[in-house]
This record gives C-alpha cells, sequence and structure tokens, in this order.
C-alpha cells in the first residue's frame, strides 16, 4: 500500500491519542470489505458464465449444431436465437445445415432480454471500486475518526449494495 494510507492506518500512528481510532483495525475492516468485493465479484463472473454457458448450450441444441462447431460462436455475442441462426446461416455448409429462421417467441425475447438487463445491471456495481492510491488520497483527506469512519462506512454500504 502507499505510504500515506500506511502512515493513516498504522498501529503507530505519530501522537495515537484519545481520539484517535486503532489504525491496525481499521485496516483490517478495510481489507476485509476488499476482499468480500474481489470475491462477489468472482462469484459473479462464474454465474455469468455458467449462465452464457447454459443458455448457449440450449440454442445450439435446438439448431442441432455439432460440438466442434460450437467453438465458431464469438465469445463476445449474445446468446440469442438470432445470433445463433446467423452462425448456422455463415458457417452452416460445413456441417451441412442450413438456418432456419429464429423462432424464439415474443414473450421469450422480451424475458430473454430483461434477463439480459439485469445481469448487465448486476455486473456493474454501483459504486466502481477505488484503486489503493485513490482510497490513500481519499482516506488522507479525512481529519477526524468520525470521518474516516464515514468513509469506511460507505465503503461497507457499496460492497453490500454489490452483492
Amino acid at each position: 500500500m502507499p505510504d500515506g494510507l500506511d502512515d493513516l492506518l498504522d498501529d503507530n500512528s505519530n501522537g495515537a491519542g484519545s481520539g484517535q481510532s486503532n489504525g491496525g483495525a481499521l485496516r483490517k475492516q478495510l481489507e476485509t470489505v476488499l476482499e468480500q468485493n474481489r470475491v462477489l465479484q468472482e462469484q459473479l463472473a462464474k454465474q455469468q458464465q455458467a449462465q452464457r454457458a447454459s443458455a448457449l448450450n440450449d440454442l445450439f441444441a435446438k439448431h442441432s449444431i455439432p460440438p466442434l462447431a460450437r467453438d465458431l460462436f464469438p465469445a463476445d455475442a449474445e446468446p440469442t436465437d438470432e445470433a445463433v441462426t446467423a452462425l448456422v446461416e455463415k458457417y452452416g455448409a460445413l456441417w451441412g445445415a442450413t438456418a432456419q429462421p429464429a423462432t424464439t417467441p415474443p414473450a421469450e425475447q422480451a424475458q430473454t432480454q430483461s434477463v439480459q438487463q439485469f445481469v448487465a445491471q448486476a455486473h456493474q456495481p454501483a459504486v466502481q471500486p477505488l484503486s489503493e492510491e485513490d482510497y490513500a488520497a481519499k482516506f488522507a483527506e479525512a481529519k477526524t475518526k468520525d470521518e474516516f469512519m464515514q468513509m469506511l462506512a460507505e465503503i461497507n454500504t457499496a460492497a453490500a449494495a454489490g452483492a
């Protein structure tokens, strides 16, 4: 961590008097919150990958795309019936398939779209995580214990909202 944050959070901060809190405990709280945020981001990414894989497997089965041809589906493309139909139109001749028009019912298309919007919103944290340098600068601005505790509470709230 940058020196300024180390000095601020050290157990032996200069003049640790009755008005200042234990910096080591605050450091542990901050590190705990940052670790929880990292774990939640990893869980979200795994869940999104599993959901994408499931949706793609269903679509590939629906369009009878052989396993080797599934690698041709772009990694950044949305798993929609239309996207898989486009894949079959472009590469279907490789395995003797012809594209069938996308037959996703409007209700299912709306549901898929709402799920994709929800996932997109869930993926973007309400508060973008700050870098260590940004946290150090922010905490260095704290003049009192109350200001510091307020900043820590905001981080905890943001981490809980990201969950």
